[in-house]
């Protein structure tokens, strides 16, 4: 997926306009599934020394990028445009595959963004995320992007139903654009303008 000077992420697709996507790629599974470059892309990779090593293997590039390597668990500035933003790295425990799942959390200043790319079966990562993390959850996640993938169309996920569920964004988004089930959409945070009158 490909981020904007906001740090906000986008999986571009054929039919897609690429906006103003032209950031850094950011590597998450779908970035291993011959993704489409949007043109004049800032030729940066960002992700963990695996995926980076993975991608190298995937990918052989003819243009010269720059790589930046994402610690677990601990926040690295990012370029994007003109604005540096906060990302974060969070392992959420190993998958079917052996593959590891991850989160990425993303603070540019102004907005509070989590990228839900993959998740395990557990929740036991979150108490071992980096404090900024706990922070952001403290003081409410904007926008929650979610991997269409991991949604089936007649089933609950419910690992991804109770991760949403303690966070309560107050905005979800699919990273392909595409439409979201009702049961994802209705854990949004909902402010009840009634709350001060009934105090």
């Amino acid at each position: 997926m490909f981020l904007n000077g906001a740090g906000q992420p986008l999986i571009h697709g054929k039919s897609k306009e690429y906006g103003q996507h032209r950031g850094p790629l950011l590597l998450s599974s779908a970035a291993f599934n011959d993704p489409i470059f949007p043109q004049n892309w800032s030729k940066c990779v960002v992700g963990s020394k695996e995926d980076i090593l993975r991608y190298n293997n995937f990918r052989s590039f003819t243009e010269n990028c720059s790589f930046k390597t994402l610690l677990p668990n601990t926040p690295s500035e990012i370029k994007c445009d003109e604005s540096v933003i906060i990302v974060t790295l969070i392992p959420a425990g190993k998958m079917e595959n052996l593959l590891e799942s991850q989160l990425f959390y993303i603070d540019n200043g102004y907005t509070r963004y989590l990228i839900v790319d993959s998740l395990s079966s557990y929740l036991d990562f979150l108490p071992k995320a980096h404090g900024s993390f706990h922070s952001g959850i403290r003081k409410g996640i904007d926008v929650l992007y979610v991997n269409e993938e991991l949604l089936n169309e007649t089933t609950i996920n419910e690992d991804l139903y109770s991760l949403v569920d303690l966070i309560k964004p107050k905005f979800i988004y699919g990273l392909r654009e595409r439409e979201l089930p009702k049961w994802l959409l209705d854990l949004r945070r909902i402010n009840d303008i009634y709350k001060r009158l009934k105090k």
